[in-house]
């Protein structure tokens, strides 16, 4: 995480002299996450941190409160987090959430802005000494700018994930290859068969599963989440096609050398579906019946319900256990049905190690970077975008610390960055 020490250092150098501010951190809680904090914490910061149950590991929950600089408002023990009862890990994730609130943060990292959004709606008193936040993810700007256009967002928000040094590597690099391979060590494990063509139960007659070369996967939504893995599935050897609303978008995927095609085409014929939206509900029961028995189904990044499970089971459906991590859901009547990986969760974090480290080192660098700008400007309340010359200094720090570097700009006194002045252009007169 050199990127994230630099960045780090250099906050550090900015605040020197002033009183450290109190910070709390909302993110998937594994080792990536607690170099973020114990950076923060290095650099004079009073720290917090959350992590709901299903995105938290344990040890490391246990060893960021052994140490003592970070209040830890997670599971330390898998007992403690009631993994095996759904209901008090809810209950558990909302003790915490509200605990880390009455912790009273000044500034906040949010992931799917589930705290800001909770402050807004329950516990008001947490916005008389939150100044400001900054966001990680694509589905948790998207409510923030609900919040805003109904006047109802009160304090600044930095949108991180928007920015290039976030969006177009740990989105589009980072959660497409972690995804991919999440489900493709899942199903190894499981020991899972491709559905047969026809339809029938594939199980008894399928060979062992031997890798994702040869599957057909159907990549729901294409953003940069649906584009990296739908990449790196075509790059281990699958046949993909992607489902799309935006038309703009399906044929980028068509040029990307993907099929389009709508969701009735694509998820009969899918081995693997994959929702890549971020939107509740993007694969509700009329698109479960139209699996065949033995697909699998996951989620990358992903929402809270981005899978219709609780549609499927106030329509009849039974869950049986299919293997660590799989469940299979079977509608009323039938033998079997399909397999849904991590229960739904995001598959990379939930039942995975996450975004590879280098990937989250940028993502952190630029929560850094969007902090220092909190801080230092008075912003309006409302979503803002992290200015292009902190994208710089984000990427500038991680080419340093890679030994890379960017070509200096030429000093030619071209401020506006056109090839020549604007009034040269071919077909001026002779006189001119």
């Amino acid at each position: 995480m050199r990127t994230t020490a630099r960045l780090a250092e250099e906050f550090a150098r900015a605040r020197a002299g002033a009183r450290g501010p109190r910070i709390g951190v909302s993110l998937v809680l594994e080792p990536k996450t607690a170099a973020l904090a114990l950076a923060l914490a290095g650099a004079g910061c009073e720290v917090a941190l959350f992590s709901a149950v299903s995105e938290t590991d344990p040890e490391v929950a246990a060893a960021l409160a052994a140490d003592g600089r970070i209040a830890v408002f997670a599971p330390t023990s898998a007992a403690g987090a009631g993994e095996e009862r759904p209901e008090a890990a809810a209950r558990l994730d909302a003790e915490h959430a509200a605990a880390i609130l009455d912790w009273g943060p000044e500034y906040l990292v949010d992931d799917g802005s589930h705290l800001i959004r909770l402050a807004h709606s329950e516990r008001p008193r947490a916005l008389d000494r939150l100044r400001a936040a900054a966001e990680e993810t694509t589905s948790g700007v998207r409510p923030l700018r609900e919040m805003e256009a109904e006047g109802a967002l009160r304090i600044p928000v930095i949108a991180v994930n928007d920015a290039r040094t976030k969006t177009d590597f740990d989105n589009l690099i980072g959660t497409g290859q972690s995804c991919v391979l999440a489900i493709a060590d899942l199903l190894d494990e499981a020991g899972w068969a491709a559905p047969q063509r026809g339809g029938a139960d594939p199980r008894p007659h399928a060979p062992a599963y031997a890798g994702v070369a040869g599957t057909r996967w159907a990549v729901v939504g294409y953003g940069p989440v649906g584009a990296g893995t739908a990449r790196f599935a075509a790059a281990l050897g699958a046949e993909v096609t992607v489902v799309e609303r935006d038309p703009v978008r399906a044929l980028a995927a068509l040029h990307d050398g993907f099929e389009a095609r709508c969701a009735d085409e694509a998820l009969p014929a899918a081995d693997v579906v994959v929702s890549a939206t971020g939107v509740w509900h993007t694969l509700d029961a009329h698109g479960f019946a139209l699996l065949r028995p033995g697909t699998a189904v996951a989620v990358a990044g992903g929402i809270d319900d981005e899978l219709a499970l609780d549609e499927l089971q106030a329509a009849g459906w039974a869950r049986r256990p299919a293997g660590d991590g799989l469940a299979e859901w079977i509608a009323p009547g039938a033998d079997h049905g399909p397999l849904v990986l991590a229960d739904g969760g995001g598959v990379n974090y939930t039942a995975a190690e996450g975004n590879p480290v280098e990937v989250m080192d940028l993502s952190f660098a630029t929560q850094l970077a969007a902090l220092t700008r909190l801080m230092r400007d008075d912003l309006a309340p409302g979503v803002h975008a992290l200015s292009s010359e902190d994208e710089a200094r984000v990427a500038r720090a991680a080419l340093e610390v890679r030994g890379g570097s960017a070509d200096p700009a030429p000093s030619r006194g071209r401020p506006g960055g056109a090839a020549q002045p604007w009034p040269v252009h071919r077909y001026r007169s002779a006189s001119a």
